[in-house]
């Protein structure tokens, strides 16, 4: 049986709090050898809540330390999914486990820390992958397997903030697009709204748009060229994306084999510390280098 253990910053939030019954349904219904068995948090939260409080509320054995949790399972999730500036600090042991990680949104503040992450882990022959929920939308997969082709246009609109989730527009655009972004402009000088255009050249683009507005809507279109139609809508909400994450990190661990192109996850990084610039700096190209 595969053993899989929760690694945080600190257990108590919403990620943390969520993902080990999403993975034990995920493991019920697609009949995986496996269970989540343990969690090890860094700190105690910010509310008070300690990590063995939090352990006992979720049926998980609290772990000691992060050594004590690697050597007790298979594989392990790294949530910490509310501030990146953690992710290099929590998954520094995980990485260098050898066992496959999972890596939550989004996976590293900055390019740099994130390709001391990567190296980190080819150094140790660790598997790694990361990604949003929303990469995982039925709507987007069944675009996927209807137009194998590229789009030549994805557009995207969506809430909250451009470190926390930004990732939640550019994992679809990525799924879409693929990987490539050769620059990106913003339209809007602040901090407030990030409008921005992603250049991926020969006449391919992608469009962003995020409102602090915590209830928008994500939405997102896609235009596939010569494909008959004008473009697609793909819903996110009631969307099954937390299941078919679930299966994705389920086959990941099993197989060792990564579903997402690192090349991806650090082109992602990339653009939200480039757009931190570009927002400020309106109507003006920067160049996206990973």
């Amino acid at each position: 049986m595969l053993k899989i253990g929760f690694a945080d910053y600190y257990l108590e939030n919403w990620h943390c709090s969520n993902y080990p019954d999403f993975m034990r349904q995920a493991i019920k219904d697609g009949g995986y050898d496996a269970a989540v068995t343990c969690a090890y948090g860094m700190h105690d939260s910010p509310d008070g809540t300690t990590s063995a409080e939090w352990c006992e509320r979720h049926g998980l054995a609290e772990c000691g330390s992060m050594e004590e949790l690697i050597a007790s399972v298979d594989a392990i999730m790294v949530i910490a999914a509310d501030d990146s500036r953690t992710h290099e600090e929590v998954s520094r042991l995980p990485l260098m486990s050898g066992k496959p990680c999972f890596v939550d949104k989004t996976f590293a503040y900055d390019l740099a820390a994130a390709k001391r992450m990567v190296s980190l882990a080819e150094r140790h022959g660790t598997p790694i992958f990361s990604s949003s929920a929303l990469r995982y939308c039925s709507d987007i997969i069944k675009y996927k397997a209807d137009f194998p082709g590229r789009p030549v246009f994805v557009s995207t609109v969506g809430p909250h903030s451009l470190d926390r989730y930004a990732v939640h527009q550019l994992d679809p655009i990525e799924a879409l697009m693929g990987s490539g972004v050769k620059r990106i402009k913003a339209f809007s000088a602040g901090d407030a709204v990030t409008q921005m255009i992603l250049d991926y050249g020969s006449g391919r683009f992608a469009s962003f748009t995020q409102t602090p507005q915590p209830y928008a809507e994500f939405n997102f279109m896609a235009t596939q060229d010569g494909c008959g139609m004008n473009g697609r809508r793909l819903k996110s909400i009631d969307s099954d994306y937390y299941p078919n994450l679930m299966r994705a990190i389920l086959d990941f661990f099993m197989t060792r084999v990564s579903p997402v192109d690192i090349r991806e996850t650090l082109e992602i990084v990339a653009v939200i510390e480039t757009a931190r610039k570009a927002r400020l700096d309106p109507d003006t190209w920067y160049d996206i280098e990973v």
